[in-house]
């Protein structure tokens, strides 16, 4: 299997529950060298936001991956140019399938006539994003139930 064998398709509001679920599998067991089990539970704790997610299936450019009737992967352009989500289950990372989520993400930004796309990247993604040629620009430091989060304001200049 490879990445081509994997659907890329606007989101629809019922993918929600499985995009949560996705969200919260893949941050545990891909971040979990990168945070702390404290941290990693506070991070996951807005999938309960039902409104966030909501909004974000119904006003973003969000997209899902789906292999074989699984969502597997899916990411999201906020206000034309903000990567809002960008995850991919932990089995088909390295198969270049966050190549193409970005790639269609960045495509819409360049049809939004954006000049710059950006990401608050965790620390485990950073790595990947610069790969991708975005550059880090600072690091952000975000209170979830009391703990303090570190990610890292990537971008890169749209090519025209």
């Amino acid at each position: 299997m490879n990445a081509y064998d994997i659907i890329i398709r606007q989101a629809e509001m019922n993918d929600i529950v499985k995009v949560q679920q996705l969200y919260v599998e893949t941050i545990q067991s891909s971040c979990k060298n990168d945070y702390s089990e404290e941290e990693i539970a506070a991070w996951i704790s807005s999938v309960i936001n039902e409104e966030r997610w909501r909004l974000a299936l119904k006003e973003e450019f969000f997209l899902v991956a789906e292999y074989v009737s699984k969502i597997v992967g899916f990411g999201a352009l906020k206000d034309d140019n903000y990567i809002d989500f960008m995850y991919v289950q932990h089995d088909y990372q390295r198969i270049g399938l966050a190549e193409r989520l970005l790639k269609a993400l960045e495509n819409k930004a360049k049809e939004n006539n954006a000049g710059l796309i950006i990401a608050d990247a965790s620390k485990t993604a950073v790595p990947f994003f610069e790969k991708m040629g975005f550059h880090q620009v600072q690091e952000n430091t975000k209170v979830v139930n009391g703990l303090a989060l570190i990610n890292y304001r990537v971008e890169k200049v749209i090519e025209e």
